[in-house]
């Protein structure tokens, strides 16, 4: 409780984690930048087309993506209007998280195994005010269209998709030059993160249960 959350880490190539107790358990976590993506993913997207992956986690923020150590003023959406830099730069990080559903769907489909996707939606802290469009914008968007036309493709008995909204820290939106780009959610307190946590690990617990199953 003492710990601040630590700083951001891009991720420069494939990492690769074994779980603390279970080692036979290994977590691959690709590049999630852009520039990134066509020099380390293609591994990735072969070994989910052949079924190599008992899971797959789609991690997004509603947009509220890392801007790197920079300063705000140094990106390209920005004007001189700070807050409509803001808000450029949430909608251009949505309509990317939508790009990375798009390119790993077609892998998806190929997977003739049984298979989970957990599509978590973090930084609940920061558009907490914001939740019923935030439903709306991943289930009943383009982005559920999409995940609903993959599942009816493969088969609901061999692919499974799942929906959870989690703050896994409670935090301001700052960039790496420690400029404040929104606060969090008055009101947004540790209960409701603990419980947004708790959802999380119960979903987990739902989908490896399922792909148990035989």
């Amino acid at each position: 409780l003492l710990d601040i959350p630590g700083a951001y880490q891009e991720s420069i190539d494939l990492e690769h984690f074994a779980l603390a107790d279970d080692p036979a358990v290994e977590l691959v976590v690709p590049p999630g930048q852009r520039h990134r993506r066509d020099a380390t993913w293609s591994d990735v997207e072969r070994t989910i087309g052949a079924g190599g992956y008992r899971g797959i986690v789609i991690a997004s923020s509603y947009g509220y993506h890392s801007l790197g150590e920079i300063s705000y003023k140094q990106h390209r959406l920005y004007h001189g209007d700070k807050a409509a830099f803001l808000a450029d730069f949430l909608q251009e990080s949505r309509a990317d998280e939508l790009s990375v559903l798009k390119r790993l769907a077609p892998h998806i489909r190929l997977n003739a195994r049984k298979c989970w996707i957990l599509t978590l939606v973090t930084k609940e802290d920061l558009w907490w005010a914001d939740r019923a469009d935030v439903d709306i914008h991943y289930r009943s968007g383009e982005y559920g269209k999409i995940v609903d036309e993959v599942v009816r493709h493969v088969g609901g008995d061999r692919l499974r998709h799942e929906f959870a909204f989690s703050s896994l820290v409670i935090s301001n939106f700052t960039t790496g030059r420690d400029e404040l780009l929104a606060n969090t959610v008055a009101g947004y307190d540790q209960i409701r993160q603990v419980k947004s946590l708790r959802r999380l690990w119960e979903t987990f617990d739902a989908l490896k249960s399922w792909e148990e199953r035989p």
